[in-house]
């Protein structure tokens, strides 16, 4: 589920951009009981590796739910095929109530802490700014788009639609880093 993934990964990257502590997310549903298994079992372990620890239960303890949910769902449903699950009319794979709840108040601190985090916030109207900026110009001059993308340029000029759909493309395959280094080439 992209819960499982989007809520773990977020929660690494914003304690290692600094967005918030580990006290902060300590106190966090599945998060606290989490590092209270990893302090007892590793009482001396260095900070790095008590984080990671108990991050990696926190989804464990995700996956565990969605898969005893999801197995007690096909149970009790009765469905002996894919075409009996898709004729319920509800989801079979999801996860308890409880670990919902849970979730809904991890992505809240998320949320609040991080994706509208002013830091978070002023560098995305940097980022759309240098969008903003690129794909005028290259819709304009596609012939300033890399070589290899040449015969995809020439095919695209005929279309509008086409050379707009590949000018996005391109962007979006862009690093952050190789986004501003063309902007400051291209647009000072």
């Amino acid at each position: 589920s992209d819960d499982i993934a989007y809520n773990n990964h977020d929660l690494h990257d914003g304690l290692r951009a600094e967005l918030f502590s580990e006290e902060e997310i300590a106190d966090l549903p599945l998060v606290a009981p989490a590092y209270a298994e990893v302090d007892r079992l590793y009482p001396d372990t260095d900070s790095y590796r008590r984080r990671h620890e108990a991050l990696r239960r926190v989804f464990g303890m995700m996956v565990s739910d969605v898969i005893e949910t999801s197995r007690g769902m096909l149970n009790t449903c009765g469905a002996a095929s894919a075409a009996d699950i898709r004729h319920l009319g509800r989801p079979v794979i999801r996860f308890s109530n409880q670990m919902w709840q849970d979730i809904r108040a991890i992505r809240a601190f998320l949320f609040k802490r991080m994706y509208r985090a002013p830091s978070v916030m002023e560098k995305r109207t940097e980022v759309t700014k240098i969008v903003e900026d690129l794909f005028p110009l290259f819709l304009e001059n596609p012939d300033m788009l890399p070589r290899h993308w040449a015969r995809q340029i020439e095919q695209a000029a005929q279309d509008r639609t086409t050379l707009a759909r590949m000018v996005c493309d391109y962007i979006a395959g862009m690093t952050d880093r190789y986004a501003y280094s063309e902007h400051a080439r291209l647009i000072g």
